[in-house]
């Protein structure tokens, strides 16, 4: 039999089972680690007359080379920031926002239709946005946001 001649059948079962045992309690340890530094950020996206966007995306920005976190906004407004997987939270730090994604797309059918943002396009970049929040101080966030402008384009 090849199993009973390796090295660990060889071994005493006291020291298999420490082994064992120390192999349980690294994986343990290394389980932990990743997530306990993540803030669970939840919040709710709406119109100054208190209307939900109903759809989109709230992206947070990290800085540097960290990427970035972002939530998906549900019909009622309400999100939840993901980092590593969707709702498992963010890093603690002075972030900047941006809502992405908010905008009904143009029907396929009609060659009319371009489509149409929700809000306006200066939430889009998290620089023009004027969002930011510091978390953990500030974990429930409340997002107003403006409709994009009636004005049409100037001329091109």
């Amino acid at each position: 039999m090849l199993y009973r001649d390796s090295a660990f059948c060889r071994r005493p079962p006291e020291a298999v089972s420490r082994t064992a045992l120390a192999c349980c309690f690294a994986m343990v340890l290394l389980a932990g680690c990743g997530r306990s530094d993540l803030y669970r950020v939840k919040g709710r996206v709406q119109f100054p007359d208190g209307t939900p966007l109903s759809k989109g995306r709230v992206v947070v920005e990290l800085g540097g080379t960290a990427g970035q976190a972002w939530g998906r906004v549900k019909p009622d407004g309400s999100f939840t920031i993901g980092t590593l997987k969707e709702n498992d939270g963010m890093k603690a730090g002075v972030v900047r926002v941006a809502i992405k994604d908010a905008e009904v797309l143009p029907n396929p059918n009609d060659p009319q239709d371009r489509g149409r943002q929700l809000v306006h396009r200066r939430f889009a970049d998290p620089a023009t946005s004027g969002l930011s929040f510091r978390v953990p101080e500030q974990t429930d966030w409340k997002i107003i946001v403006e409709k994009p402008s009636n004005r049409p384009a100037r001329g091109l």
